[in-house]
């Protein structure tokens, strides 16, 4: 496996992780956040290639530094943390450029990258996993997920249900005793 970015080379051991990044925001008294719903997985296929290693990919992260990965063997895996925003968009592979998407409050993503494969069902070919979750700084912005967001939503429309409910039982009590019932 091959790493560079911005054109030097890097070895995987330092490469930036989930840990070493939210050590540093502890530090600055902040802390990542995982994304809620933000884990998804694409892969890269090279049906172009025949599905024959290496497997060459680029990127670039939300401070604009340019990534390029080489997965040159079947049992290559690499993690790492990277700057990232609502989408990153993956070069190299037949589908150019694959688009992974993610929640628009993501500030960094946790991906990992493997070799995959082939399928039994299309696109048939082998290619790189992308294992993608989002983060955020717990600290900023909206915090909010989209979740809790409904989770109030609901409450109040179930609270209202209830006062409807309510209404409605007086009203039916008053028309019984204003018609002798």
């Amino acid at each position: 496996m091959k790493i560079f970015c911005d054109g030097k080379a890097i070895t995987p051991a330092a490469l930036v992780t989930y840990e070493g990044m939210n050590s540093v925001y502890r530090k600055k008294g902040g802390e990542l956040q995982y994304i809620e719903g933000s884990r998804t997985y694409d892969t890269l296929r090279y049906g172009k290639k025949n599905s024959e290693l290496p497997f060459e990919f680029t990127f670039t992260d939300r401070y604009n530094h340019q990534w390029k990965v080489v997965i040159d063997r079947t049992d290559d895996t690499v993690n790492m943390f990277i700057p990232c925003g609502f989408q990153m968009l993956w070069y190299g592979a037949d589908e150019s450029p694959t688009r992974t998407g993610s929640d628009a409050q993501t500030q960094w993503a946790s991906v990992q990258f493997s070799w995959q494969d082939k399928t039994y069902l299309p696109p048939f070919h082998a290619g790189v996993r992308i294992a993608f979750s989002g983060y955020k700084n717990k600290t900023t912005g909206e915090w909010s997920v989209d979740t809790e967001r409904w989770n109030n939503i609901l409450d109040l429309a179930k609270k209202g249900t209830e006062v409807t409910g309510a209404v409605m039982e007086q009203i039916e009590k008053g028309v019984a005793i204003a018609s002798g019932h």
